[in-house]
């Protein structure tokens, strides 16, 4: 399978790359560095691949903070392995990507979830990084 294209494309790589990492413990740069090597991205897809990459590593810590202060009734253990990585992803892309609006980061994670999870996450989804986003990235919503 061969995808051409930006970041859309290059986030749902990283994607996968949070799923596979949780699922097998593997270092993240070097399954992206196989992704990497089977999808052709732009220059520009890719070096936001490895970029977001390896925010999503240096802050990983922080990010499940977020997570977990952001989930009501919930452990992060819990839930499942398509939701968590999609929140990972979307809460690296606020911490990390200016250039993203975290709107799209919120609606590109709902999409991750829809295509490879249950749909019906999709609301829990937005309810988690929602508040998240809004705390992180204030200045989006004002």
């Amino acid at each position: 399978m061969t995808l051409h294209g930006g970041r859309r494309k290059a986030r749902e790589i990283l994607f996968r790359v949070y799923f596979e990492t949780d699922v097998t413990g593997d270092d993240p740069r070097e399954v992206l560095e196989y992704a990497l090597g089977r999808y052709r991205l732009t220059e520009e897809a890719r070096d936001y691949a490895v970029r977001t990459l390896e925010a999503g590593v240096a802050a990983r810590a922080e990010i499940d903070a977020h997570l977990r202060g952001g989930l009501r009734d919930w452990s992060l253990e819990r839930i499942s392995t398509v939701v968590r990585s999609a929140l990972r992803l979307a809460v690296t892309e606020f911490l990390a990507s200016d250039d993203v609006d975290a709107r799209v980061a919120i609606d590109e994670a709902i999409e991750l979830t829809r295509k490879y999870g249950e749909e019906d996450a999709a609301g829990f989804v937005n309810g988690v990084l929602d508040p998240i986003a809004r705390r992180l990235r204030a200045g989006e919503w004002a």
